[in-house]
């Protein structure tokens, strides 16, 4: 049985993502999310696992959509994607991040 490391649930979801790393900008899709890290399906691409980046994800909050930029780390690295630590976060990107996990789970729980 797997264990989970993660101090807070992950949700999944479809977001529009931009990756910058090494003066270059990567478009991807993030596939889970939690107010840790993320799940970034790639194309191929290799980052260096423990590499700093800069994430852009297109997130929901207080009725508009918008990206909210964090710095992040690559901590797993799969055929599919990439598993992102988050390290910075400002208080707007944290906000938007606890609303969307949390509005996801209060519907999970009500099916």
């Amino acid at each position: 049985m797997k264990t989970e490391r993660r101090d807070t649930p992950r949700i999944p979801v479809s977001l529009d993502t931009i990756i910058h790393y090494n003066n270059r900008n990567y478009r991807h899709a993030t596939t889970d999310i939690s107010l840790d890290g993320a799940f970034v399906r790639t194309r191929g691409e290799r980052l260096p696992r423990r590499g700093p980046l800069e994430i852009a994800i297109r997130l929901p909050a207080d009725g508009t959509v918008r990206y909210h930029r964090f710095q992040a780390q690559v901590v797993r690295a799969t055929p599919r994607g990439l598993g992102l630590a988050f390290e910075r976060v400002d208080t707007e990107g944290y906000a938007a991040l606890l609303a969307l996990v949390f509005a996801a789970e209060r519907h999970a729980l009500a099916r």
